[in-house]
């Protein structure tokens, strides 16, 4: 479009920008429909990373609401929608680099999410929209020159530009913040787990030891730390012997629960199961969950030793 931007009546130029918001329009609400299905199936946002759920509830509405005034033909709603697609997609794509604070490799976390399909559709669909911005940018040029309502309504310019993205920047940064806030947990929650890691912590202090073979019962697990962050549970079998498994899924480590009832661990994100030696049940979980290698000495005094299998979740 650019020298031939000249040569357009202001009869092209308005219909080609309004072919240009209708193809925005919809590929908002697309992408919206995709960042809505990510927020009902993917439970590791809302147990795992409750900021970027936030954050993506965020970019939904805002891509929804840019959406509907596309497809309305709304000037106003051109370059933000452009601000909005390109922010929208280097927050999704910056997400790949705070996998260490969920305790996976980047690398393994990038692979997890360019496996899932709205994710990419997503990705896809906020880039489609800069491009088809940046391509049709001659019908804008000439409009915002014309000295019309029109004209001033597109106020198509790079500070305008950036101004829409520090604005739209403003709203999902409050909204992450807000959603950063973390409510007082009531004594319902205050599970099992919690008890017994104060228990263990203050049994560290003295002897360093996680358990006691004598304190040990089937059916009631030990919850400890090893190595410090990394929760892992220590369980006495039906047979008499124990073992100490990761509490963390080999899927995209989130902390699992144990059912007493079953003797089984579950994973609250997608569903993964696992029984009482680490073994898949059921996945998506495809990989057992890593052993922590157990020393006792004469006293019957338990202590981690190594963290033995394959895991995504970074260990110290």
């Amino acid at each position: 479009m650019g020298s031939g931007a000249r040569r357009l009546s202001k009869e092209e130029a308005r219909s080609g920008l309004q072919r240009l918001q209708q193809f925005i329009g919809i590929a908002f609400l697309l992408s919206a429909s995709a960042g809505t299905y990510l927020l009902a199936t993917d439970g590791s946002l809302w147990l795992l990373a409750v900021s970027h759920a936030v954050g993506l509830v965020a970019i939904v509405l805002i891509e929804t609401a840019l959406g509907i005034l596309n497809l309305l033909s709304a000037k106003r709603a051109y370059l933000p929608s452009l601000a909005a697609a390109f922010l929208g997609f280097l927050l999704q794509l910056g997400d790949v680099f705070t996998a260490p604070q969920y305790n996976m490799t980047i690398q393994y976390f990038a692979s997890y999410l360019f496996g899932l399909w709205a994710f990419d559709l997503l990705l896809i669909l906020e880039v489609s929209v800069v491009s088809v911005g940046v391509l049709g940018r001659g019908y804008a040029r000439y409009l915002a020159r014309r000295k019309t309502r029109r004209g001033r309504e597109l106020s198509y310019s790079k500070r305008g530009f950036i101004r829409a993205i520090a604005g739209l920047a403003g709203l999902i940064g409050v909204a992450v913040a807000l959603g950063s806030i973390k409510l007082p947990v009531s004594s319902s929650a205050a599970s099992q787990p919690s008890q017994a890691s104060s228990k263990i912590a203050q049994a560290s202090q003295t002897s360093g030891a996680i358990a006691n073979t004598s304190s040990l019962r089937v059916g009631s697990p030990v919850y400890f730390d090893y190595p410090s962050g990394y929760p892992n549970v220590l369980l006495k079998k039906t047979d008499g012997s124990v073992v100490a498994l990761s509490m963390l899924c080999t899927h995209v480590c989130c902390q699992c629960s144990y059912d007493g009832s079953t003797n089984e661990i579950y994973c609250p994100c997608h569903g993964s199961v696992f029984d009482q030696n680490g073994n898949v049940l059921r996945g998506p979980a495809g990989t057992p969950l890593p052993k922590v290698e157990l020393s006792v000495d004469s006293q019957g005094n338990i202590f981690p030793v190594k963290v033995n299998g394959s895991s995504p979740c970074i260990q110290a």
